[in-house]
């Protein structure tokens, strides 16, 4: 039942939120009713702000490319607020909203800090990431970056916290996109860095399965056809291309990022331009980036042979060092999602 009411209470703030925005634009509401419908909302923020389980307020909109068929969507919190930096949550495979359960509380103190956090709905997100890639994500990311600096009319500055492969995104995205996009991305936390292809090992593939629909995917990919399914689901619910299988599973495909297998050199391939020398290799006039891998002490898709302590120091030292603005962050004990133990969260969200 709290549950429930909950849901209908962060409903109802984002039908106020949606319906505020909506007489601005249309200018169906005075002014002054306008500003009271703001003002209300900033209220619930603040009040919300005092509890780490408060639902968030904001507004939903949307953003699209002029090529794209369909626009997606953002969720970017608080309702009301004057902030110009911006700071873009990204989850993992089947995350969407409120991704992991330090999100509202993130939000909180982001706010508090002069920064607005954005929520993409990606077309990756849920269960639609079987049939979609990095390289789709970090395209559809810098679509929404552009969409806000348009909108602030150049005004406005970047934060990334990507969580497990929201981590990969964030560094595909900082590879790929347009120079000016990169300079205005300032920080970017990984959360969970993990390597989809060794978390496989985690958990026993007694039958085999796993390596034949590994076989299955790289002969469709040899045949030119990546973009076909595999006999199988991934997770046993989510339709999977054989390209993007290959790539989670596969090794060096464009998912593995954060394999602990790889040489120094690999790994600085890969990660590199993580940090401010990096980013200025290909957009001279950056004005710096920092850069945090957060690792979780206790994550379950972490294999017990794998050295977190050692493997946070390579990933340091692939970005550039602390001298690029690259440093690591180990969460004794805690989990992939940060779900527990219950401090894991306010350390993530106080670094």
């Amino acid at each position: 039942q709290e549950e429930a009411a909950a849901c209908m209470y962060a409903t109802r703030e984002r039908l106020l939120a949606v319906g505020v925005t909506a007489a601005m634009v249309g200018a169906l509401l005075s002014r002054r009713r306008v500003a009271q419908g703001l003002l209300a909302l900033s209220r619930l923020a603040s009040s919300a702000a005092a509890s780490p389980t408060a639902p968030l307020s904001g507004c939903l909109y949307r953003y699209k490319h002029p090529s794209w068929p369909a626009p997606l969507q953002a969720f970017e919190s608080p309702a009301a607020h004057a902030h110009r930096k911006y700071c873009v949550y990204i989850g993992g495979l089947t995350d969407g909203l409120l991704a992991c359960s330090y999100v509202e509380a993130l939000g909180a103190a982001l706010d508090e800090r002069g920064w607005s956090l954005v929520q993409p709905v990606l077309s990756s997100s849920y269960a639609g990431f079987g049939c979609s890639s990095l390289q789709r994500d970090a395209d559809e990311l810098a679509q929404l970056l552009r969409h806000i600096a348009d909108r602030e009319e150049g005004d406005a500055e970047f934060a990334l916290v990507g969580h497990s492969t929201g981590c990969q995104d964030a560094v595909t995205l900082l590879r790929t996109a347009p120079p000016e996009l990169r300079c205005r991305v300032r920080a970017a936390v990984l959360q969970a860095p993990v390597s989809d292809r060794e978390s496989q090992t985690v958990e026993q593939d007694s039958d085999g399965s796993r390596g034949r629909l590994l076989a299955e995917a790289e002969a469709k990919l040899a045949a030119g056809e990546g973009e076909a399914l595999l006999s199988q689901k991934y997770y046993g619910f989510v339709p999977i291309s054989a390209s993007r299988f290959a790539s989670l599973v596969g090794r060096d495909g464009p998912d593995d990022l954060f394999s602990s297998d790889f040489t120094d050199e690999r790994l600085a391939a890969k990660l590199g331009h993580m940090g401010l020398a990096g980013q200025r290799a290909t957009a001279p006039s950056h004005p710096g980036l920092r850069t945090l891998f957060c690792f979780s002490g206790g994550d379950e898709y972490v294999p017990p042979s794998v050295d977190v302590p050692l493997l946070a120091r390579r990933f340091v030292a692939a970005a550039g060092g602390a001298e690029n603005g690259a440093s690591a962050l180990i969460l004794a004990g805690a989990s992939h999602n940060l779900a527990k133990p219950p401090r894991a969260a306010g350390e993530v969200v106080a670094a």
